[in-house]
């Protein structure tokens, strides 16, 4: 399968939860709260990047997931007769030669996997899911994790005015008082959202939408702000706040045609939001799911 036939796969599962009325980070958000963070049940090891979202988005009974071969390696099986809804998905590199200049040159391209839910669509692996669910680990204070972020990185964290954004110029988040807020958790979704802006820097993690210069409105505007949309969403579910969802359906719709203009952004936004999150935490890619789970209450 084509590298533009997975990235339209993704979008498409994406955009018919918001044209079905889902919130899909909202969707994330509760798949990370009721079952932790998705991870491969035989490497033992958590997905990143864009399989974040992307098993997120499954209704399934916990976040363990094996491929056909890894189901028998463990033990068990596939169910009979079960068709896998749900793929990871990976880039390769090809290296080609250039027939005119002769100069090697690396292309990459996307691979997808099928993948089955360890206990939605296999038998024999109960026993391993129950071993791999974390201990019962005290939350992190929410306001901890985001202020440890914060003091670590320098980043001046202002409050006052009626508006919350990032100044990239000075490394500044702007926040309204909490008591302009309905709630502390709404309070901490906002800010949430603007530290992932701030993780897109040169310093950091050297994003187009905060390196270069992004009107209101463009295209790489609007790809940031997906960033921050799916990077804050899973930022909070780690650490136990549940944002506001009260979007207005233009809000969402907004979303679904300019992924729809645009196939490629769900699969490079998810990325760069699973890499911002676990720059905000500290965490290194290849955490295990233990590691990851410690942020959940």
């Amino acid at each position: 399968m084509k590298t533009k036939e997975i990235q339209e796969q993704v979008t498409n599962k994406l955009t018919s939860l918001i044209d079905s009325g889902t919130n899909p980070f909202q969707q994330c958000w509760k798949g990370v709260r009721e079952n932790g963070l998705p991870y491969n049940l035989k490497r033992k090891e958590a997905y990143k990047g864009t399989n974040v979202p992307i098993l997120l988005m499954q209704d399934v009974p916990c976040n363990a997931w094996v491929s056909y071969k890894e189901a028998q390696a463990l033990g068990g099986h596939v169910k009979s007769g079960t068709t896998a809804t749900a793929y990871v998905v990976f880039w390769k590199f090809l290296k080609k030669k250039d027939k005119k200049t002769g100069e090697e040159k690396t292309i990459p391209f996307l691979k997808r996997s099928a993948v089955f839910n360890a206990l939605r669509d296999c038998e024999g692996l109960e026993h391993l899911v129950e071993g791999m669910k974390p201990e019962e680990i005290l939350p992190s204070e929410p306001e901890t994790a985001l202020q440890d972020y914060v003091d670590r990185e320098g980043i001046t964290l202002c409050h006052g005015g009626n508006r919350a954004y990032y100044q990239p110029s000075k490394d500044l988040v702007q926040m309204p008082h909490e008591q302009a807020f309905f709630s502390r958790d709404q309070y901490q979704g906002v800010l949430a959202h603007e530290l992932i802006h701030s993780t897109g820097i040169e310093k950091r993690l050297n994003r187009k939408g905060l390196t270069e210069k992004a009107a209101f409105g463009s295209a790489n505007y609007a790809f940031e702000e997906l960033v921050a949309e799916f990077g804050a969403c899973i930022t909070c579910a780690m650490i136990g706040v549940e944002p506001d969802w009260d979007n207005s359906a233009a809000y969402l719709e907004g979303w679904s045609s300019k992924l729809k203009e645009n196939p490629s952004w769900a699969v490079s936004a998810s990325g760069q939001a699973g890499k911002a999150t676990n720059f905000i935490l500290g965490i290194d890619g290849g955490a295990s799911p233990q590691t990851l789970n410690q942020f959940n209450p």
